[in-house]
């Protein structure tokens, strides 16, 4: 059952760039292996049929030379046909990336799906986090002069309550960390901004890609994480199901908070 929350509304034009839901765990090796990754490819063939490998660097740091060096490591992308959602593998964690967001019932059974797929082509020894964020890249009919016209579109608060009067206000941006429970977060970032999306065209294909000009980003990011090693957590669809659910309300909340009614009236084409 979708969790409810005030306000919660389904929209016809939601903003939503992209959605992603990441499970960490620690290093399984297996899925390295090729009999391990067809496993998987052949259990997720009717939503993901397409595999590709990519290349995914890395930064480490060394003591001796305080050098960060780049390190390559191999993930694997499961695809549908239109290039609208997906889910990466690697040894460390796997992730769920859509830009084509119908609502979260659809995206928790799609994340089980995967789950479950590798789950039972290997052994994960335990989940040490659990992440889903949703980034939206609001655009409205207004020309936008002054990032303090925003204010009409999304909350007020989210933009300097300082104005001295020494020019107009190009950009604006911060950043909030929520405790939303027992080792449960929310991080919840914003930004005026003037220039190219935020939410690239690839490797997931966007159903619209924006030209470069002003809009105004919400991004949050609702996590749940192991304190220490011993309080990871085994790796079942129950526990996977009951966190992103979890983890999904304040996401809700906190978007509703952060925006007006005249831009609710937009969302829903009005």
């Amino acid at each position: 059952m979708c969790p409810m929350y005030d306000r919660r509304e389904v929209y016809s034009n939601a903003p939503l760039a992209l959605v992603t839901a990441e499970v960490r765990y620690p290093y399984a090796p297996r899925l390295r292996q090729a009999e391990t990754l067809d496993r998987i490819q052949l259990a997720l063939e009717d939503e993901l049929p397409i595999r590709k490998t990519e290349q995914r660097a890395t930064l480490e740091f060394t003591f001796d030379s305080g050098i960060k060096k780049k390190q390559s490591t191999e993930v694997y992308r499961y695809l549908n046909r239109s290039s609208t959602r997906s889910a990466v593998i690697s040894t460390e964690a796997f992730t769920i990336e859509t830009t084509r967001y119908s609502d979260f019932p659809d995206f928790l059974a799609l994340m089980l799906k995967v789950a479950t797929a590798i789950a039972d082509a290997t052994i994960i020894p335990a989940i040490e986090r659990v992440g889903i964020r949703y980034i939206d890249e609001i655009r409205v009919p207004e020309e936008i002069k002054d990032a303090s016209q925003w204010g009409n579109w999304v909350a007020p608060t989210l933009l300097p309550q300082l104005n001295p009067g020494i020019g107009p206000l190009k950009s604006s941006q911060g950043v909030s960390l929520f405790e939303t429970g027992d080792s449960t977060c929310l991080q919840f970032q914003y930004a005026a901004v003037d220039g190219a999306p935020i939410v690239g065209n690839a490797p997931l294909r966007r159903t619209h890609f924006p030209d470069a000009g002003k809009f105004f980003v919400l991004d949050f990011d609702s996590y749940w994480q192991c304190s220490t090693p011993e309080d990871s957590k085994v790796f079942t669809t129950q526990f996977l199901e009951e966190t992103l659910t979890r983890l999904h309300q304040p996401t809700g909340r906190m978007f509703q908070a952060a925006i007006t009614d005249r831009l609710r009236d937009l969302f829903r084409g009005e």
